[in-house]
């Protein structure tokens, strides 16, 4: 069986619907998701009804659970407006589907135990150490975890099982190419890398975002979102923490005075990365 595993799209329509084309055109039997299908963009519906029509093999990751978690009372705060955005753009029939979406799921292929889940419980960058793995393997019996959230490539073998991470379609943080994976099993198991050149696309893809109502009302991190992808980087990350650090030492924040900080921590942060 030949299987196309697609994890952390996060709206990115263009460069998802290059991963399904091209698994069509490699004949593949059926499609894997790994979880983060929505956010970060406009496109949640549309990738969503892709999802629904192709593969019943699809598991929630914590864009998805940030959904099902949606709480009106953050909704005028910098860092919630893209889930508020996101939460009120999907059709009600998405959001149930969203809702009834596993954690993780078991399947048996070839005799072969594919454990599917997101990650998010299990792994933080920026170093994926073996405490991990073994999290993992107490937990569940399986021969080969399939899991995404990182967004950087990984395959490896740890106490003779099998960890895949098919790297982000949607938003890469590890080099500038969006990525997903085949993984043909017989009674042996061949993994392919697919990765399609962000620059190719880029200039397509930028101009479609920055016209769009989510890119309107959530620049700043909408920003951080686009140049990740250009370069294959994470600056989510870093930008959240630094914000982080100069809210600490206040109890309680309006949501417009977290709001200045936030604009202000953007404009330091990107003079620091240019």
């Amino acid at each position: 069986m030949k299987i196309a595993v697609i994890s952390d799209i996060h709206s990115n329509l263009l460069a998802f619907n290059l991963a399904i084309q091209d698994a069509k055109n490699e004949n593949v039997d059926t499609f894997i998701f790994l979880g983060d299908y929505i956010t970060d963009g406009e496109n949640g519906n549309e990738i969503i009804n892709i999802i629904k029509n192709i593969s019943s093999y699809v598991i929630s990751g914590n864009r998805e659970k940030y959904i099902i978690n949606y709480s009106k009372e953050k909704k005028d705060y910098n860092n919630y407006k893209p889930i508020a955005h996101t939460y009120n753009s999907l059709t009600e029939d998405n959001i149930n589907y969203i809702k009834n979406l596993k954690d993780s799921m078991m399947i048996e292929i070839n005799n072969f135990k594919l454990l599917i889940l997101h990650g998010d419980k299990y792994f933080n960058l920026p170093k994926i150490d073996s405490s991990m793995f073994d999290s993992i393997i107490s937990e569940y019996a399986f021969d080969i975890c399939l899991f995404g959230h990182t967004h950087q490539y990984l395959c490896t073998k740890y106490k003779n099982k099998m960890f895949i991470n098919p790297g982000s379609i949607g938003t890469p943080t590890d080099t500038p190419t969006y990525k997903y994976c085949i993984i043909e099993i017989s009674d042996k198991i061949n993994i392919k890398l697919k990765e399609f050149e962000v620059s190719d696309t880029f200039d397509k893809l930028e101009k479609v975002y920055r016209k769009t109502n989510y890119y309107k009302e959530n620049m700043t991190w909408a920003e951080l979102v686009l140049i990740g992808i250009k370069d294959g980087k994470d600056y989510c990350t870093p930008f959240i923490e630094l914000f982080n650090s100069k809210i600490k030492s206040f109890n309680i924040l309006k949501y417009d005075q977290f709001n200045k900080i936030w604009d202000d921590t953007y404009k330091e942060f990107i003079k620091e990365i240019e």
